[in-house]
């Protein structure tokens, strides 16, 4: 849902700073979006600079949230970038004495099509503010773009193989997998560690995490010891299998994919216990599923 908006700048030395109204929080985003904007400029990722959370120096946006960061802003950044490149390609072109539509972009060079006539992308920006009188339009290499596209959905599915202790009520995960179809990866580590996260959040969601208060209203589950959030130790390896299918609804192809992993895992952990179950007819309508809960439904179905 919504727009956002991306305003980008190449200095005379050639470096880019984009300025983006989404905020980072752990989900690698500056990353993505330097690599959006590197790609469309044919510059290093390290020479992109990714400025948010101030709007005195940001433009305004809808907010990092529904997974719809990278779709909406990376989109943002794509068209902003595609426009700063027309007019790279338009001075370089000059320079080259070539036609702009002939200039591509790449390892950080303009270069003519088709020949060894090339020259520095970093050059070019120092042409822009300081020999500017050499060109057509403004001086400075500055480009702003407004994207909202329309909505857009990933897709997953998630299987979990579980074993159930019928003494303890322990649960042990044996084998988790997920199929995610996220379009285009701009970032297939940083996806990988999206799923990662958030499957983990839903197994936590779906065996341990809880909150707990007595009879007089106080909170038992005052720190980490208590709340049990998941360990190394309780966590399988999650295999993580990628489809992509391409989305006509984004220009970057891209769909989101930061709520997937928590979204699906903690029905597949909790189904998979309902069919270890399933020869005593127990179900289980509520999370978590610990082992006393598991132990009570046992008792009542006089297993």
């Amino acid at each position: 849902p919504g727009y956002e908006t991306a305003e980008i700048a190449m200095d005379p030395s050639g470096y880019v700073v984009a300025r983006v109204g989404v905020s980072p929080h752990g989900q690698g985003l500056r990353t993505t979006l330097a690599q959006i904007i590197a790609d469309g400029l044919g510059v290093l990722p390290e020479r992109v600079r990714i400025v948010h959370g101030d709007t005195d120096h940001t433009p305004y946006g809808w907010g990092t949230f529904a997974s719809r960061s990278l779709v909406i802003s990376g989109g943002a950044c794509k068209l902003a970038a595609d426009g700063l490149r027309k007019r790279i390609a338009a001075i370089a072109g000059s320079l080259l004495e070539a036609a702009a539509a002939d200039i591509e972009l790449a390892d950080g060079q303009a270069r003519v099509k088709g020949t060894d006539k090339a020259i520095e992308i970093a050059r070019v920006a120092r042409v822009a503010y300081q020999q500017s009188n050499r060109i057509e339009g403004a001086p400075g290499l500055r480009e702003t773009a407004t994207y909202d596209p329309e909505g857009t959905f990933s897709n997953a599915c998630h299987a979990a193989i579980v074993e159930v202790d019928l003494a303890t009520g322990g649960v042990m995960l044996r084998r988790f997998v997920v199929a995610e179809d996220a379009g285009i990866l701009v970032n297939p580590m940083i996806v990988d560690g999206q799923v990662h996260g958030g499957v983990v959040q839903g197994i936590a969601n779906a065996l341990y995490e809880e909150i707990k208060y007595d009879e007089y209203g106080n909170l038992l589950t005052t720190s980490l010891a208590d709340y049990l959030p998941p360990t190394l130790a309780e966590v399988p390896e999650i295999e993580i299998h990628h489809f992509e299918t391409l989305s006509d609804a984004t220009i970057t192809k891209s769909k989101g994919v930061g709520e997937g992993g928590a979204i699906g895992a903690p029905a597949a952990v909790v189904n998979a216990i309902v069919d270890a179950l399933s020869p005593f007819g127990i179900e289980f309508y509520e999370m978590p599923v610990t082992p006393p809960r598991i132990r009570q439904k046992l008792r009542e179905a006089n297993a």
